[in-house]
């Protein structure tokens, strides 16, 4: 226990602000287990952190009450058969299974559960059980048939009452064809665990959990954990599914729910289903050969229906652990479906709607280290992983936590930059919270090493990254930098509510397969789920929905899909077959609005048996009415979409139109819009981000936790733009209020590189290119301003004698080295695997050097920047003349050292922090190595900062939002609005004017950040065409607004005096039907009109489509 406290203790200090406990199948559901996780969660109390926990000590969750021989295990069907002639009687055992004919596998629980029979159409070659030692290391022993056996679908015939007691079958053909006979074997799964297809085994291995992991008082101990768990429990964690059965996932309550579901008889079916390979983890890419098919072309549709069984049932399971983990106060959080034949969209949706907490993987989804959008998967791992964000938004959270940096073949290489980029990329997938892949318990005690072999222990070994500790691994001080700027960008991305542009309808079989594999099995990933680089690159976000959740009730409304969540202004269509009820919400998305893209051929076919002879028809009819819509499209190609979305006239919320691949999150909460940006590419790109709306745009720096105004944008037709720059791999957060107005800032910059910052009050430009610029500011008003940094005096500043020191951190502990100096070439340093005293060395080397710095290069209105460029394997701490600059987990981290550098010489000192590879390779374990250290170059770069604007200096107002006309009924209340810019900020009164008349102050019209309203109240229909504006003022000047029209609707009540009939009715200002006479005769007026000399007013008005002067001593009129 004093272990785990002071490993829970290290943790909390690196700035984690939770930590999952996994369990070991040596350390688990025992005394020992439950009295460590008591200790850990009183001290997480103390510490102000939340635990969470796995489900057992393996994945997917297993305990001994649903293991093998219990009706709790999950189970798999495996079918038998025989080949009959036509009038042959058949009486004899039943036939075994096709994997086990003689019973020689050890397999358990094995029993026959049904029989049928059809007649062979089309014979072809049969599935077979693999020889011994050819069988795959991964997925089915059994080979599928090169292409499947077609049965007649009037020929099915369920035989299970044909069973005796003993076992045999007795039946006869009927004459003249060819037919076969199938038997059904219900066994144990392969791989036993709790069953993931029935809920009476979830609610049973909660039962063994309640009482042998977390402790319920029931043990010997008397442990209980409950009080503690609801106080800092956070999840209960199932991990990856990875299930394996031979032949078809199975439950006892497969078949009864089967047809309850779709109307039809599973058993007469059962041969269509198997597909082997489909029930292994991982689920193949390509689907195998069925081994059966009819001749009706439905087989398809059979195998459908079972894969949205399994789907079915899995997440009603998941049900059960959800609202077991709630009696804890805690969450059940799961990586669903994934790896397996289930819809993954519809189960990360599903599981968030029910209250639990959706997570995926890094190393399944094929993410690698160092993160790259040239590996291969790259691609793969961003649509995996939109797959699970988008069910999870769809489902009205944000929250996606996300297993972060497992990976074979890298151990002891992962750096702590390494972490921060691959999280980059998978928030710009709609990830947002890291679980790092991971940190192990170390039984030996707090010295070091202590008790347990060098370098520490090691969950995987020496296979798969990666096991830290706090002890061995130098690195581990630095965590504390990449957690700040990590919480720093989860808040962002868990405010407010996820948004989306454009969602694609995948079907619900298209699975979503592991990319968890060695480097030779990697090439059967999927190369993408969907071509939209193009979309990317013009600023459309991009998710992904399943057929089940198109057709949910309410996810169509105002002309958008989930409207309440991620807001899907586009839905792509990609598919040939749909379910019927899928097709009625396409229809019923283009009819709302909704732009809607066909790629290639529309759907002709219905996805489910139980639609019947009358579903692909229906299909077919309302796609085709879909396709009508205005709002509909129909291109060849999935990357014409983009193109297609351009043409009518869809924007973005936030797009360009530079063809700049930047990938895009975005949230909304109470007017204002955040944009998580990222870009993927190893090249620097330019663009110019165009935000939906107007408002204050802020830039939030992740890394340093500053929040800022944009000093460089432009508002246009209603839309913020704002020039920006990204690095290779750089993210970027912008944040627009549409609630506050923007201050006095630049428009544009005849140089596009400058760079601009608010003070208080000023606006100044930072530039290291000299030179003259004109810049227009928002207030109309142009700017001429002269930049003159220094000039470098020499290429390279240096520093150009370096030294290092090193910490050698070994299996005998921490030695420091002899300080050596160091050869740079051109400003740049060797890494340490070519300095043969440090090649296989790991632990903090301590670079010194020392720079002189021209005394020119300090003064007002002068800064100097320091890139330390490239680092490698490690992390890098800057100090300038003793004062700590900044901390560096990745390369080319540039920082304004202005503060801390002088004139003259400058101690120069950076704390460089390897990872373990080197030292533990050295050591004899494994042959990989990697480069380490500082690298270079080194750049100092003066640079001007030039007064662009100063409040002191006083800017007449300029009008920002005109107030906009209004019509209102009598008696009710309205207001206008308006705003303006000016320093110092303006004041602010209000005017009217009736028609003809002069503007004379009113009182009202508060101000607030610039925006005034002014609400007038109780309207009277004699202020109708009074005309208001605003008059902003300050030492600078003042300015009018554009005035603004108030027109009062009246009501008027007509009676037509008739001889039929009197007749009443409203009428308004606009023709509208007014009465109906007892003989269905209607009557509208068309108009008012005053004729000179009247006596009274004269009304137009019309019965049976002729027109009627009706003369005022006819009409009574009433105004209200």
């Amino acid at each position: 226990m004093a272990e785990t406290e002071r490993e829970l203790q290290a943790i909390a200090d690196q700035g984690f602000g939770a930590v999952e406990i996994a369990f070991t199948t040596g350390g688990w559901a025992n005394e020992a287990q439950r009295a460590n996780l008591r200790a850990a969660l009183a001290l997480a109390r103390k510490l102000g952190i939340d635990v969470s926990m796995t489900m057992g000590a393996a994945w997917p969750v297993q305990t001994p009450n649903t293991s093998t021989g219990t009706p709790y295990v999950q189970k798999e069907l495996q079918y038998g058969y025989t080949e009959l002639k036509g009038g042959a009687p058949f009486n004899g055992a039943a036939p075994k299974a096709l994997d086990d004919p003689t019973s020689g596998r050890t397999m358990t629980g094995v029993k026959l559960v049904g029989a049928s029979a059809a007649k062979v159409k089309t014979r072809h070659d049969a599935a077979t059980l693999l020889p011994q030692a050819e069988r795959p290391r991964f997925g089915t022993p059994i080979k599928s048939p090169s292409k499947s056996t077609v049965l007649e679908a009037g020929s099915l015939v369920d035989l299970t009452s044909s069973i005796g007691t003993d076992g045999t079958i007795t039946w006869t053909p009927p004459d003249g064809d060819d037919w076969m006979l199938f038997t059904y074997w219900e066994r144990d799964a392969v791989k036993p665990v709790t069953s993931a297809f029935a809920k009476d085994g979830a609610a049973k291995a909660s039962e063994y959990l309640d009482e042998y992991q977390v402790g319920n008082g029931k043990q010997a101990d008397g442990v209980d954990n409950s009080s503690l768990l609801g106080d800092v429990g956070d999840s209960m964690f199932e991990d990856s599914l990875e299930l394996n059965a031979d032949s078809l996932f199975w439950s006892e309550d497969f078949q009864r729910e089967f047809e309850k579901r779709f109307g039809y008889s599973m058993t007469t079916y059962l041969p269509f289903m198997f597909q082997h390979g489909m029930s292994r983890y991982w689920v193949p890419t390509t689907a195998p050969t069925a081994d059966f098919d009819l001749d009706d072309g439905e087989g398809e549709k059979v195998r459908n229906d079972y894969y949205k069984l399994l789907t079915d049932l899995y997440i009603e399971r998941m049900g059960v652990f959800v609202d077991w983990a709630k009696k804890y106060d805690m969450t059940y959080k799961a990586q669903a479906a994934f790896g397996q034949d289930l819809d993954a969209i519809r189960s990360a949706r599903e599981l968030a709607e029910m209250g639990g907490r959706v997570e995926g993987e890094s190393y399944n989804s094929g993410d690698r280290f160092p993160v790259n959008i040239k590996n291969y998967g790259w691609r793969q791992a961003l649509d995996w992983q939109r797959f699970v964000s988008s069910g999870a938004h769809q489902g009205g959270t944000n929250r996606v936590s996300t297993e972060l940096g497992a990976q074979r073949d890298y151990t002891r290489m992962v750096t702590i930059g390494d972490y921060k980029e691959m999280m980059d990329k998978e928030w710009a997938a709609g990830f947002t919270m890291p679980v790092v892949h991971g940190f192990s318990y170390q039984s030996g005690g707090s010295a070091y090493p202590t008790g347990t072999a060098w370098p520490g222990a090691a969950r995987f070994g020496d296979t798969t990254t990666e096991s830290w500790n706090d002890l061995t691994f130098p690195q581990w001080s630095s965590f504390k930098t990449l957690t700040k700027y990590w919480s720093r960008g989860n808040m962002v991305l868990e405010t407010g509510t996820a948004k989306a542009d454009v969602v694609v309808l995948r079907s619900s079989t298209d699975f979503l397969t592991t990319a968890a594999r060695t480097a030779t099995d990697d090439g059967a990933q999927d190369a993408r789920q969907f071509d939209g680089i193009r979309l990317e690159k013009r600023g459309y976000t991009l998710e992904y929905i399943d057929p089940e959740g198109l057709a949910e009730d309410g996810a169509i409304s105002q002309g958008q899909l989930f409207a309440k969540g991620p807001g899907y202004r586009a839905l792509v269509v990609d598919e040939r077959s749909v379910p019927v009820e899928t097709a009625e919400a396409i229809k019923k998305a283009a009819d709302s609005g909704v732009k809607v893209v066909f790629v290639g051929q529309t759907p002709t076919t219905a996805t489910s048996l139980k639609s019947g002879a009358t579903g692909d028809q229906k299909v077919k009819d309302l796609i085709a009415s879909a396709l009508a819509s205005p709002s509909s499209v129909k291109v060849a190609t999935q990357a014409d979409v983009a193109d297609a979305l351009d043409e009518a006239g869809m924007n973005p919320r936030v797009g360009w139109k530079s063809n700049s691949h930047v990938l895009t999150q975005l949230r909304q909460i109470d007017g204002v819009t955040y944009a998580y940006m990222y870009n993927p590419t190893n090249d620097k790109i330019d663009f110019s981000p165009s935000f939906e709306g107007t408002g204050l745009p802020q830039k939030l720096d992740l890394a340093s936790g500053d929040i800022e105004n944009v000093g460089l944008f432009s508002a246009e037709n209603g839309r913020t733009v704002i020039p920006t720059t990204l690095g290779a791999k750089e993210t970027a957060v912008y944040a627009l209020d549409s609630t506050k107005v923007a201050p006095l800032h630049v428009v544009s910059s005849s140089n596009s590189d400058d760079r601009f910052e608010f003070g208080v009050g000023t606006i100044k430009l930072k530039t290291a290119q000299a030179g003259t610029r004109t810049i227009k500011l928002s207030d109309g008003t142009t700017k001429k301003v002269v930049a003159n940094p220094v000039e470098k005096t020499q290429a390279n500043t240096g520093p150009f004698d370096w030294s290092i020191s090193v910490d050698s951190y070994t299996k005998d502990g921490i030695t420091t080295l002899p300080t050596q100096p160091l050869t740079t070439f051109f400003n740049q340093l060797y890494g340490w695997k070519s300095i043969k005293s440090l090649a296989g060395v790991s632990g903090v080397g301590t670079y010194n050097g020392t720079v002189t710095v021209p005394d020119d290069w300090k003064g007002d209105g002068k800064g100097v920047y320091l890139t330390l460029g490239r680092i490698s394997g490690g992390t890098a701490e800057l100090f300038v003349n003793d004062q700590r600059i900044g901390q560096a987990i990745s390369s080319d981290v540039r920082w304004d050292v202005s503060s801390a550098l002088k004139g003259g010489k400058n101690a120069i000192k950076i704390v460089f922090r390897t990872t373990l590879r080197n030292a533990v390779t050295a050591g004899g374990t494994g042959q990989l190595t990697q480069e380490t250290g500082v690298l270079g170059p080194f750049t100092f770069d003066p640079y001007a900062s030039v007064t662009v604007y100063d409040q002191s200096d006083p800017v007449a107002p300029t009008i920002g939002q005109q107030p906009a006309s209004v019509t209102v009924k009598t008696g009710k209340t309205t207001s206008f609005t308006a705003s303006a810019n000016g320093s110092p900020p303006p004041t602010v009164r209000w005017q009217s004017a009736r028609p003809g008349g002069a503007w004379q102050d009113v009182p009202g019209g508060q101000l607030a950040n610039g925006v005034s309203v002014l609400t007038v109240a109780g309207v009277k229909a004699g202020a109708s065409g009074t005309q208001y504006r605003a008059i902003f003022e300050n030492i600078g000047g003042s300015v009018a607004s554009a005035p603004a029209t108030l027109t009062v609707s009246t009501t008027t009540r007509v009676t037509v005096k008739s001889k039929r009939a009197p007749l009443k009715a409203k009428a308004s200002s606009k023709s509208k039907t007014v009465a109906t006479a007892k003989k269905g005769k209607s009557w509208t007026v068309v108009k008012k009109v005053d004729r000179k000399g009247a006596k009274n007013d004269w009304y137009q008005i019309s019965s049976g489509g002729k027109l009627r002067w009706i003369k005022g001593t006819y009409v009574t009129v009433t105004t209200k």
